[in-house]
């Protein structure tokens, strides 16, 4: 008897290497057969392992798929074998089951151009259980069905081949017990009245809009960038998109191309010449010869009044508003300890303070958190008294 039919598995692929229990495909015949032997199940279990420590982008590696018993690895190196589990992963009548889905949601955009849905994210579901919002998967897994995984592969290069069979085993977890995982939040929402509350966070994990680059953004993701005001402001907004745009165009992580603290002290500085530039000290003389000219030419171009972008509400806030920020999080904290959710998945920090700066268009004051704490969060910005209506 096989190896698989003894563990009560499907016949395994053809041309499929087969590693314990897991099925090892590089071929695309072997991705194709995979995906014919799947079509019509209700869920698939989904990871994958990319590198990107030296690119933009992440490189796609390999795609583990799991359901029921099963499990295979698929490696995306290979040529051809992504195009044949498009149909399969992009099918709307299957839920794709991840956990903390969005760097995976970032590997399929990479290759399809496109995002899978419907999605149900065990990292976002597990907060709504009393889970912490950001668990591991490995933490999820030893908290809720009391097995302990191996790290010893952690920081494995997944673009080296041939992987070893400990690497498909180490890769095959992440799915493994991602379908029991599955399960056991699923039956922990429903028991609760929670099953439609994560939806709205699942749908967002499926807007094209999450995985666009937006260059002329890129500035609000610099590290102290708010402590800039004015035209140093807008100084950093151009130096940022072009930041963005160079390492776009050559796939380099942005902090290869300059770092924020350099950003920052160009923003204030506003080197407008070649020589100018090459007199900053924070940049390293690589940089000042390569990109010397470009940092010149942006500086210049935006002249003596550059348009300044909107940052938002100001961080300034008062001693009073900073009280009353607080005590929201403490209703918040005591909150989530009796409803067993974690309190950032019931409203981030950084909400409660928009909210004492004015902000009402915030997920806490909306559907089930609004339901749970958003109107009594709005009586208390109101200087207490009775809940009100957030609409």
């Amino acid at each position: 008897m096989p190896a698989d039919a003894a563990c009560g598995l499907p016949e395994f692929v053809d041309n499929a290497r087969l590693v314990n229990t897991t099925e090892y495909i590089d071929t695309a015949d072997g991705a194709t057969r995979l995906a014919e032997s799947l079509a019509g199940v209700d869920y698939l279990a989904i990871d994958t392992e990319f590198v990107r420590e030296k690119t933009y982008f992440p490189r796609p590696c390999l795609l583990q798929i799991g359901h029921g018993e099963r499990t295979a690895c698929i490696d995306l190196i290979a040529e051809g074998v992504a195009d044949c589990l498009r149909d399969l992963l992009f099918d709307p009548a299957i839920t794709k089951v991840l956990h903390s889905a969005r760097q995976d949601m970032e590997v399929f955009h990479l290759l399809w151009g496109a995002l899978p849905a419907p999605i149900f994210d065990t990292q976002i579901a597990g907060a709504l259980t009393g889970l912490p919002e950001q668990c591991g998967y490995a933490g999820a897994v030893e908290t809720l069905l009391g097995v302990k995984l191996e790290k010893g592969h952690a920081r494995t290069d997944w673009s080296r081949r041939p992987l070893s069979d400990a690497q498909i085993r180490y890769a095959a977890d992440d799915v493994r017990y991602l379908v029991p995982l599955y399960a056991r939040l699923r039956e922990d929402l429903a028991k609760r009245g929670r099953a439609d509350w994560p939806q709205r966070e699942f749908d967002a994990l499926s807007r094209l809009s999450l995985f666009e680059p937006e260059p002329e953004g890129a500035w609000r993701r610099v590290k102290y960038g708010r402590q800039l005001e004015g035209t140093d402001l807008a100084r950093l907004r151009a130096l940022a998109a072009w930041r963005e745009h160079v390492a776009i165009d050559r796939d380099r992580p942005r902090r290869w191309i300059l770092s924020d603290d350099a950003l920052i002290a160009l923003a204030r500085s506003n080197p407008q010449t070649a020589d100018a530039v090459e007199q900053q000290p924070e940049l390293p003389p690589a940089v000042r010869r390569r990109y010397g000219s470009e940092i010149a030419s942006v500086l210049a171009k935006l002249g003596d009044d550059p348009e300044v972008p909107d940052a938002g509400p100001s961080w300034r806030m008062s001693k009073s508003d900073t009280a009353l920020a607080r005590k929201l999080a403490e209703i918040v904290d005591q909150c989530a300890q009796e409803n067993e959710v974690a309190a950032s998945a019931i409203a981030p920090r950084a909400d409660l303070k928009k909210l004492v700066m004015g902000e009402r268009e915030l997920p806490v004051l909306s559907g089930w958190r609004r339901e749970l704490v958003g109107a009594r969060l709005l009586a208390e910005v109101a200087g207490g008294g009775e809940p009100q209506d957030p609409d």
